[in-house]
């Protein structure tokens, strides 16, 4: 497997004076095809703004986010999606006026939908697919029994599960999840991991930003520490949490090995 199936090349993020990812020197790291990744750091670590750098939300100020040999640097965030990418928020997003089936059917890219289909009618049965699959990945994320509520009614836990369920629908290559197990109840982080561990287990490469150390160093393969935009560390979960630098910084003597 390639190293740089997804490489992070000396990249940095400036917003008038401030240095948010990146430093002096720029933040570099691969990410192999078909690994747990997981991303930590303290808040102001520029970890969500490194995703949005990922997905083509912001554009690097120096520096290049490489994708099996394709720069994404210059690419819109909508090719960049097309390309297999899909990322969940820190803060859960959905429309409200749509129930749950709808919301998770939104992430869908309806390939039966073209002139042809329209006039003969393949576009019913392509509905109905996309519809089965919606319910499919529901149940799989554990809102089996909350397709006809309005998202309004959905809990703060639900609405990440929403999140990571609509993303499904686009089967994408790499995950790029943003504090997946804020507001999730302990039933729900049960599901969560579960549904991460398969999914790698199924081919798909997973970077999942987390402030919950133990739920993250339990399943993540490797571990990339951020501080102050930089990198501070990278290893195995056990590397990290030996590493002197992110004991003293992030996880202080009670979480070492």
């Amino acid at each position: 497997m390639s190293d740089q199936f997804l490489f992070v090349d000396r990249v940095a993020k400036r917003f008038g004076g401030l240095k948010a990812v990146g430093g002096d020197n720029g933040l570099s790291f691969a990410v192999t095809k078909g690994s747990f990744v997981g991303l930590i750091g303290p808040n102001g670590a520029g970890k969500s703004t490194l995703f949005n750098l990922i997905s083509g939300f912001l554009k690097p100020t120096s520096g290049r986010v490489v994708l099996e040999g394709r720069d994404l640097s210059t690419c819109p965030s909508s090719e960049i999606a097309s390309l297999g990418i899909g990322r969940t928020f820190q803060t859960p997003r959905a429309f409200h006026s749509l129930s749950t089936l709808d919301n998770v059917l939104v992430g869908s890219d309806n390939i039966g939908e073209n002139l042809v289909s329209v006039l003969n009618g393949g576009w019913r049965s392509a509905d109905a697919a996309l519809k089965q699959k919606a319910l499919d990945i529901s149940a799989r994320v554990g809102l089996k029994d909350r397709m006809s509520a309005s998202v309004s009614k959905l809990s703060g836990g639900e609405l990440r599960m929403l999140e990571v369920a609509r993303q499904l629908m686009r089967s994408p290559r790499i995950l790029l999840l943003d504090e997946p197990t804020a507001g999730v109840t302990p039933s729900f982080q049960v599901k969560l991991k579960n549904l991460l561990v398969d999914l790698n287990k199924e081919g798909v490469t997973l970077v999942v930003v987390e402030h919950n150390l133990r739920f993250l160093l339990e399943i993540a393969d490797s571990v990339v520490v951020l501080q102050n935009g930089q990198l501070l560390s990278q290893g195995s979960p056990a590397q990290v949490r030996a590493d002197p630098k992110v004991v003293a910084a992030y996880l202080g003597a009670d979480n070492a090995a």
